[in-house]
């Protein structure tokens, strides 16, 4: 018969817990290492549209990863003049050449209605974006951004040609 002492309890414990311990470590690396990256920030694209300083109307930081095991994950957000603005959470990731398109969904966020500027919860809206990465060379011409497009449900794997503006200040780097 099988008898279970202390001793052998406490071993089965053991290697249980160790088991255990293998079995979560291994879903938390299961993404693998980031395969491709992208990442943006710095002041708004005030002077190539409306011809004023940078960021005369906020700022905005994006961080996207596309992991080896194909998942993508990031951050996005976009803060406007007089509070307004948005925090998303990117799911979808699409990388061509010096190109990224990136998509998501709005998890905090208030915008100015664009018709009488009263103040709109965009919180489960879709979000969209695209960035240029033109180098790093004083001679390269910058970098470039599109404007949040908040609202649409577009994939970032529709490649949607969303016109896109200098970022005089600011670093577009997608690896």
């Amino acid at each position: 018969m099988f008898k279970i002492t202390r001793k052998r309890l406490a071993n089965m414990s053991s290697a249980l817990t160790i088991l255990l311990s293998m079995v979560l470590a291994t879903q938390a690396l299961a993404k693998g290492p980031v395969a491709q990256h992208v990442s943006v920030g710095g002041p708004d694209v005030c002077v190539s549209f409306f011809g004023v300083h940078p960021g005369c109307d906020g700022n905005f930081s994006l961080t996207a990863n596309i992991s080896a095991d194909g998942s993508m994950s990031g951050e996005y957000t976009d803060r406007f003049s007089k509070g307004f603005g948005f925090h998303a959470v990117i799911d979808c990731v699409s990388i061509v050449g010096n190109e990224a398109w990136v998509s998501g969904w709005i998890v905090q966020g208030i915008v100015p209605d664009l018709v009488t500027g009263e103040p709109v919860d965009v919180v489960g809206w879709p979000v969209a974006a695209r960035v240029r990465d033109n180098g790093t060379s004083a001679n390269a011409p910058a970098d470039q951004i599109s404007w949040s497009q908040i609202g649409d449900p577009t994939s970032c794997t529709e490649h949607i040609d969303y016109p896109a503006y200098d970022v005089p200040q600011g670093q577009v780097v997608i690896n």
